[in-house]
């Protein structure tokens, strides 16, 4: 009787080892031989689910994507939080954010010259701040300020996560997040003129 092979678990499994391995050696550590030898398959079974590198890069993309929103709905569980407060929660402050910034900062490099990945990368960006440009109408803000604190605290998240990244002894989690919150109320304090 044959083996019953689940195709989404499969799948998973190979975006799973990519991702570790973009995390070991960046981007060019993941192929197929890789891959295989990582999940003890053969290049064959890569093969039948993904038709090329590329493939499998943009499905990793949209996994780690997908890990670190499953990964902030279980921390946030239970509470109604902000946007705001939910951003806080990507920082790399653990082993889990860490390991999503790692792969992202790859991906972000690797969007520059390709465009499938460059639409995947602006569609996340404009995500975040279209939710904070929302929570901040909902708070009051006039649509320009909305727009303006959305950009000005997605920079912040950002700037703290890449920096955190190459100097983690000096960004402990505990700097991090007072970074962070400390731009969270510069940018809502900031004056409802237009600038």
């Amino acid at each position: 009787m044959p083996v019953v092979v689940d195709s989404d678990e499969r799948r998973t499994a190979v975006v799973s080892a990519a991702a570790e391995l973009i995390v070991e050696g960046g981007l060019n550590a993941v192929t197929f031989r890789n891959i295989a030898a990582r999940l003890g398959f053969s290049t064959t079974v890569i093969s039948h689910y993904f038709r090329d590198k590329t493939d499998v890069l943009r499905a990793t993309y949209q996994h780690v994507v997908a890990e670190a929103v499953m990964h902030r709905e279980q921390v946030l569980a239970g509470q109604n939080a902000s946007p705001v407060r939910v951003l806080e929660e990507v920082l790399p402050v653990a082993d889990t954010q860490r390991r999503i910034w790692t792969v992202w900062l790859c991906f972000w490099t690797a969007a520059l010259f390709d465009k499938t990945l460059l639409e995947e990368h602006r569609r996340g960006l404009a995500g975040t701040r279209e939710r904070l440009r929302r929570h901040f109408l909902a708070e009051g803000e006039p649509a320009e300020r909305a727009e303006r604190a959305a950009e000005d605290l997605a920079q912040a998240i950002f700037g703290i996560a890449v920096q955190a990244l190459f100097d983690p002894a000096y960004w402990s989690p505990e700097r991090q997040r007072a970074a962070y919150r400390r731009a969270a109320v510069r940018i809502a304090a900031l004056p409802h003129t237009a600038g």
